[in-house]
C-alpha cells in the first residue's frame, strides 16, 4: 500500500504556498475583517504539508 502523506503533504504544501503568497501581495481583505486570513492560513497549511511530507520522508 502506498503512504498517503505523500500526497497529502504536497497538496497542502502547495495549496499553502499560493495562499501565502496571496496574502503577501494583495491587500485585499475581507469586509470587517483586520487579519490578513490568506497570509495565516497559508503558513498553517504550509506547516502541515511539510509535516506531512517529514513524516512520510522519515518512514522509509
Amino acid at each position: 500500500m502506498r503512504d498517503l502523506r505523500i500526497p497529502i503533504g504536497a497538496f497542502f504544501t502547495l495549496i499553502g504556498l499560493v495562499l501565502a503568497v496571496t496574502g503577501v501581495v494583495t491587500e485585499s481583505r475581507a469586509p470587517l475583517e483586520t487579519a490578513n486570513i490568506n497570509l495565516y492560513c497559508g503558513v498553517t497549511m504550509l506547516a502541515f504539508g511539510g509535516v506531512m511530507l517529514w513524516l512520510a520522508r522519515r518512514s522509509y
